[in-house]
This record gives structure tokens, C-alpha cells and sequence, in this order.
């Protein structure tokens, strides 16, 4: 940016903004016309407001020879990677209609820049009024699709009570539209719109920031208040439900139909097939129980419920085990996808047992309904009897499950207990009618007792199974009266309903996601790459198509005023790392784009400084990063427990470290855990958890840079050259202090850092407090 020196002197100033002693830069004049004094924000800020005018004509944007005369006036004129990803979502209106002719014309190299973008503000109105009539009406003529309504043009004065009719206005094609035939209060004069003007003016009425992506009859009639052109009811039908935003936020009257009911099939033996579920957390009872594990039969409808202290994978396998020991193994286990189910030690568990683990969709409830029901009556007992007699939760259990297991089930016409054991378990009701009655049993003996017991107990088994099949196909006819059947195929663009980040009770759509694969009719594997788990088991229910349009556009818009700012015109994405002396032993390869004399000096340079590119990082003499924890106490924390596979990979990064000097064994007080953090790329990062130790390190207040003022300093220049460090912590030694505070501890070894690691406190004070003084007094630099 220029800079101009001048004389400072001490001035009373009075003016309607500021009235005081002040101290000012006198120059001879200013370089702007009319502009006799500049008040910086520290004096007049926030008391300067534009004055509104009102103009019959609109305003010129004289923006981009404002550009070429003051070039220092706009310093934002580079844009990062991540600035111009951010400015992605807004609409670039430079090569539509909607910009000034003169604008239009003028080419980047003409006005000095590389690529106009535009800057993420409430857009301002005169960007969509600056459009010539002399474009449009050469558009107008030779756009095929207006050939009819050309054809069509009569004379006003002839039949004025037409409902519509085509006419020139000067040279410009016009429609008059009654929307209410013989109503002159409702005419209408519309401007026939070419192809290329259509799209933008679709775009204003929906997706500008004053338009609120209102729905297809609003936008319609919002449309038609001024243009026109053939299919202008479907164009706005189609561009609107293929809004990205509409179809993320959704409308409230668009509810998404659900699929036909599959029920459960029908299983033929009794504990074939198990679901499992968990309740809680519960008030917590007199013994320590918070939760309850759920195990229920689906042929027979049998439940069981095990009051729990932890929703842990042991726990839970071993009361599993035990129920498994009463009623026999299962065939078949069916789980949401807690992971406590989906544990290596419950799958190895199952594994070991033959039984198959099938996995319910994600946030499908449904998918486990009858479990799912058993809770709702199970917490509406347990409520009543906790409120009536006043006892703890866990003691009433056991009663509750006798309750529930000898009242008939609806679906099947039998009790749970009935079809288990073959005949009626003797309760309190039981036990009155044969008081009353009085009689005695009649003996009978075992081959009887047997042979009647098998045919009772089939013959509940057959009457369940009929039962329940009639009440299931009742239930599909009633549920599928609204029901839509859908279906995907691969790589379908679909929009997913899933938690949103922190609330795992609010949902919301996201996406677009691709589908991967199809389980089966309602199961589909979806392609989720940016959240933590890249693949799902997805519920067609939980899917919804997702429209793209023609012209794909991002999902979130917003019209904008065209500022210049200089652009490359490609931005190259980063290649994978090399190794410094992987590229100096290649470095003709790396310089050949370079001309034969700029490549030898280039490499010449290098070699002459080639320590400077080792592959391990050097260590400064300049500074040593202290900690200073005052008085406290030593603070020894046990390593983590970690998996073989961790371990393995924690063991060799501590080597690297013990090889190149960065830590050294210690023998110190203090201590501090480690772990692994995965990377964006797959692979871990060592860290150690300093948060103890933090907790009583004394602040180092050395100020840190703000990113906005770096730009702002280099803004103006041409060409900016960043310079990046080669691991620059672990160039910083640390003092002795420093090293037997930063002790670590991992499950082989216990060691101290020698260099600044990740995680210290004040390591970023450190680091900027080096870089000052070591790019100090390099002109035109910022770190």
C-alpha cells in the first residue's frame, strides 16, 4: 500500500464531527476533489452516517476507475484459498444482464485485475436496475422461443377487452395480462424475457435476500407482476423445487410420505429370534441401578427386563449369557446401533455362540417397534407403582414383568407366558377362583400331563402365529393409506434427516449425499464424507430425493454487488508432502518451469543453503521456552490405556523422537498421559495432554497477530511469498525447567520433551515472540 510522509502538528480543530485538541498531517492538498480534512475511526468513528438521496435516474457504479485512480484504497485485493471457498456461495451477476454496459465491456485487463468475485454483504438494489433496453430488445428478436409471441402482436386499440395481448413498446416486446377478464384495475404490462435473461430474474425472485424463498405460487405471481416469456409457470415450478436451500430447510405443508409397512416375519419356534434394547438413564435406585437391559422374543412376545448399574458391552453380555442359559441360544439378535452392540466384545461374543447380529437403521425406531412398545407400557407401570406405593423402581420389577408376561398380547391372542409354558401360570386372580370354587385338582399322570402339554402348547402356537399374521396385515392396510412407495438407485443425490451437531434430539436434512448401495427395498448404504462415520445404513424414510438443477449452483445463494478484487484465475490445490530431500535430489524436475538461467540460480541458492532444508528440524539459539508454574505441587497422571494397534504406533513415534533428540528419558515429578488424534487423512497425530499442567502455568500475555491486519499490510502488493517452518515447535528448546515439567508418560515409556511441544500453554507466545525477533526488521514482512 503507498504511504505518504507529512509533518504532524498540534491543531484545535472545530468541525461539526470533532471540536478539540488534536494532532493532524498538513499537506498542501488531498487527493480526492472537495475533501479538505480526514478524520480517522479513533476520532470520528461511529458518528458518520451517508446522507439518502433521491435520484430520477439510476447511479453509474464508478467503482472499478476508482480502482485505477487510488489503487491503495483497496487493499483487499488478494483473496486465500479459504476466503475465495467461503465467497463460493454467492452469485456472480458480471457476465448476466444485470450489470452496467460499461462494466460489461471492460475486460480484466482493461480495468487491471485478474477475476471479479464479489464480497458477502446485503446486496444493494442497484445492481438489478442498470439494464439497457437496446440488449434486451436485440435478445428479444432473436431468441426462437418468442417467435409466437411476436407473431402474435396486435394493435392496443383492437379489441381492448382481450384478455392478452402483445405489443411494442418503442422497441422493446411487451404483454398486457388481465388477469380478471373486463378488469382494468388488474392490468398488467410485462416484459417478454429472452432465454438468457430468465434465469437471473428467477434467481432474484426466489433466492434474494428481499425475496425469502417463497414457494412456486408466490414466486409466480411475483414473476408475472413484471416479466413474461413461454413455460414461465413450469420455468418457476422447476427452479424452485430445485432450490438446494428449499430442499435442505423444507416447508412445513411438504411432508415427506413415508414407505409401505414390511412387518416382521412371523418366526415358527419360540426365542429364535431376540431384540435387545436398553432404557435409561433412570432415577437411580436404592442399589445403584440407572438402567434397564430389554430382551424380548418376537414370536412369542416374551420379555425380560434386567436392571442395570452401566450400559456396558461386558455387562451387558453377561446378563445376556445368562438369560441365554435359561431359554436356549438364539438364532438371530437384533440391536440398534448403540456401541455397546456394535463392540468387538459383543460381536466376538455372538460369534463364538453362531448367532447372527443384525443391526436395526439408524434413528429407526420402527425397525425394533415391538421392543419399543414394551418400553412405553413398561415406564407407564413403573410410574403408577412408584407413585402409589411409594417404593424404589428396581424392587417393583420382577411384579411388573409377571404383570406384563401373564396379560394377553393383542396381536397374538395369547399371553407371553401362555405360549412359553403351555398353560396358564397361576396368579392372584387364579389363586381367588380357586378359593371360591374350592376343588381339588384332579391327578393325572405323566405320559397324559405330556401328551396334553405338546398338543395345548401347539396348538397356542398355530392360533398365535394366525392371529398375528391377521393383525399385521391389518395394521399394513390402515398404515399404508398413506404410503408412497419410493425407491433409489446408486448414485442417486439424496438429502439425509440426521441429528444435528450437539442436539441429538433436534434433526434436520443434510446433504446432498450419494447413495452407495441397496440393502434391500427400505435399507440403503448412503455416502457420508463429511461427517466422522463416511458410510450409513439409512431408512428410505430418513431419505429424500434430492432435485439439482441443470445449471448446479450451491445450496445457499446471494446476490451481490460486483466489487473488484484480483483473483487467480485457477487455484492449485496443495500435492501431497515431500521429503526436503526428496525434493533436492529432483530439483531440476521441480524448476522446470522456470527459465534454464532463473533454474541455476534458483538451485545454486539452495545448495549453498542446504541446511536449511533438512528433514529434520534444526534448533534455535535465539530464545527457550520457559514454564512457570509458581509453587504448585508436581501433577503425576497414568498413561492412557490404548489398543495393541495404538500402542504400536505411539511406540514408534516416542523412537523418532528419542532418535532426533526432540525428548530424552526423564526422571522427573511430573507427568503427563498421551494420546492419538486422528487426522483429516487417515493417519494419528501425537500429542500429550498438558491440561492439568496448563491449569497452573502462569499466562505469557506476549499479543498475537490478527490474520485481518496481515492481510491488510500485503493487500496491495502483486506477488506474496509464504514461508513455512519445518515442524517450528520442535525448533524452540526448552529451558531445564521447562523439560522436567513437560514429562510424558505412554504405556512403554516415560520420557521429557527437549523441544516445544503441541499443547503448552504459552507455546504460541513463544512462537510469535521468535518470529518478531527474528523477522523484525524485515522490510515489507509479516509473521
Amino acid at each position: 500500500m503507498g504511504c505518504l510522509s507529512l509533518p504532524l502538528h498540534d491543531l484545535y480543530l472545530m468541525s461539526d464531527l470533532v471540536t478539540g485538541p488534536v494532532t493532524l498531517g498538513v499537506c498542501s492538498h488531498l487527493p480526492v476533489d472537495g475533501v479538505d480534512v480526514i478524520l480517522g475511526n479513533d476520532l470520528a468513528g461511529g458518528d458518520v452516517f451517508p446522507r439518502p438521496l433521491v435520484i430520477t435516474e439510476p447511479a453509474q457504479n464508478n467503482s472499478l476507475s476508482l480502482v485505477q485512480k487510488f489503487p491503495a484504497a483497496f487493499p483487499a485485493c488478494v483473496v486465500t484459498r479459504a476466503q475465495r471457498k467461503k465467497m463460493g456461495d454467492v452469485i456472480d451477476l458480471s457476465e448476466s444482464f444485470l450489470v452496467d454496459s460499461d462494466d460489461r465491456n471492460l475486460t480484466p485487463e482493461k480495468a487491471g485485475i485478474t477475476k471479479t468475485c464479489e464480497v458477502d454483504y446485503v446486496p444493494e438494489l442497484k445492481t438489478v436496475l442498470g439494464v439497457g433496453r437496446e440488449p434486451l430488445a436485440a435478445a428479444q428478436r432473436t431468441d426462437p422461443s418468442l417467435a409466437s409471441c411476436i407473431e402474435s402482436i396486435v394493435n392496443l386499440k383492437r379489441k381492448p377487452h382481450d384478455k392478452v395481448k402483445y405489443f411494442w413498446e418503442g422497441e422493446v416486446l411487451m404483454r398486457r395480462w388481465r388477469p380478471i377478464a373486463r378488469s382494468s384495475l388488474n392490468t398488467v404490462h410485462q416484459i417478454v424475457l429472452p432465454q438468457p435473461y430468465r434465469e437471473p430474474v428467477l434467481k432474484i425472485a426466489h433466492e434474494h435476500v428481499l425475496s425469502g424463498h417463497l414457494g412456486v405460487t408466490k414466486t409466480y405471481k411475483r414473476v408475472s407482476r413484471y416479466f413474461f416469456w413461454p413455460g414461465l409457470k413450469s420455468a418457476v415450478s422447476k427452479f424452485c423445487r430445485s432450490c438446494a436451500a428449499c430442499q435442505i430447510a423444507g416447508k412445513p405443508n411438504q411432508k415427506l410420505p413415508v414407505a409401505p409397512l414390511r412387518p416382521i416375519p412371523v418366526m415358527r419356534e419360540p426365542f429364535e429370534r431376540l431384540l435387545l434394547d436398553c432404557v435409561g438413564p433412570l432415577p437411580k435406585s436404592k442399589s445403584g441401578h440407572e438402567y434397564i437391559l430389554s430382551i424380548m422374543c418376537t414370536s412369542t412376545r416374551f420379555p425380560e427386563a434386567i436392571p442395570l448399574r452401566s450400559t456396558k458391552a461386558h455387562i451387558i453380555v453377561r446378563e445376556l449369557i445368562k438369560f441365554c442359559t435359561v431359554f436356549g441360544l438364539p438364532k438371530v439378535i437384533q440391536t440398534d446401533q448403540g456401541t455397546n452392540f456394535t463392540s468387538k466384545l459383543f460381536s466376538q461374543t455372538l460369534t463364538q455362540f453362531g448367532i447372527k447380529h443384525k443391526l436395526s437403521s439408524a434413528f429407526h425406531p420402527q425397525s425394533q417397534g415391538a421392543v419399543e412398545r414394551f418400553h412405553q407400557t413398561l415406564k407407564t407401570m413403573l410410574r403408577t407403582y412408584c407413585f402409589s406405593s411409594g417404593k424404589d423402581w428396581a424392587e417393583s420389577l420382577p411384579f411388573l414383568m409377571f404383570a406384563i408376561r401373564e396379560a394377553e398380547q393383542e396381536s397374538l391372542g395369547f399371553s407371553p407366558a401362555d405360549l412359553v409354558f403351555g398353560h396358564t401360570v397361576r396368579g392372584p386372580l387364579k389363586v381367588l377362583s380357586e378359593q371360591l370354587l374350592a376343588k381339588d385338582a384332579m391327578p393325572v399322570t405323566v405320559l397324559d400331563y405330556v401328551s396334553s402339554f405338546r398338543e395345548r402348547l401347539h396348538r397356542a402356537w398355530d392360533l398365535a402365529r394366525e392371529h398375528l399374521t391377521a393383525t399385521q396385515s391389518k395394521m399394513k392396510a390402515w398404515y399404508d393409506k398413506k404410503s408412497v412407495s419410493r425407491s433409489f438407485q446408486p448414485n442417486d443425490e439424496v438429502l439425509v434427516l440426521l441429528p444435528a451437531p450437539g442436539s441429538s434430539l433436534h434433526a434436520k436434512f443434510t446433504g446432498p449425499y450419494s447413495v452407495k448401495e441397496k440393502l434391500s427395498d427400505t435399507d440403503y448404504v448412503v455416502s457420508t464424507p463429511d461427517r466422522q462415520r463416511k458410510t450409513r445404513v439409512c431408512h428410505i424414510n430418513m431419505l429424500k430425493r434430492f432435485v439439482r438443477d441443470s445449471k448446479p449452483d450451491p445450496p445457499c445463494n446471494l446476490v451481490t454487488t460486483p466489487l473488484p478484487v484480483a483473483v487467480a484465475e485457477a487455484v492449485e490445490q496443495d500435492g501431497k508432502g515431500l521429503l526436503n530431500s526428496a525434493v533436492l535430489k529432483d530439483l531440476p524436475s521441480f524448476l522446470s518451469h522456470l527459465e534454464p538461467e532463473e533454474a541455476s540460480q534458483t538451485m545454486q541458492l539452495m545448495h549453498r543453503y542446504s541446511p536449511l532444508f533438512s528433514d529434520v528440524p534444526g534448533r534455535t539459539t535465539v530464545l527457550e521456552h520457559d514454564i512457570d508454574v509458581g509453587f504448585a505441587k508436581p501433577i503425576k497422571q497414568h498413561s492412557y490405556r490404548v489398543n495393541p494397534t495404538k500402542r504400536h504406533i505411539m511406540k514408534t513415534e516416542v523412537e523418532y523422537m528419542l532418535q532426533h533428540g526432540l525428548a530424552q528419558h526423564s526422571q522427573s515429578p511430573w507427568s503427563s498421559p498421551c494420546l492419538l488424534v486422528p487426522k483429516a487423512d487417515g493417519t494419528y497425530r501425537f500429542c500429550t495432554d498438558f491440561r492439568k499442567v496448563n491449569a497452573v502455568t502462569k499466562p505469557d500475555s506476549f499479543p498475537l497477530p490478527r490474520m485481518e491486519d496481515c492481510v491488510d499490510r500485503v493487500g496491495s502488493a502483486r506477488f506474496v511469498t509464504k514461508l513455512d517452518l519445518l515442524k517450528g515447535y520442535w525448533q524452540v528448546p526448552l529451558t531445564t525447567r521447562a523439560a522436567e515439567i513437560s514429562a510424558f508418560a505412554t504405556p512403554d515409556h516415560f520420557l521429557e520433551y527437549s523441544v516445544l511441544a503441541f499443547g503448552m500453554r504459552n507455546a504460541p507466545a513463544t512462537f510469535q515472540r521468535l518470529m518478531k525477533i527474528v523477522l523484525g526488521d524485515v522490510p515489507n514482512c509479516d509473521a
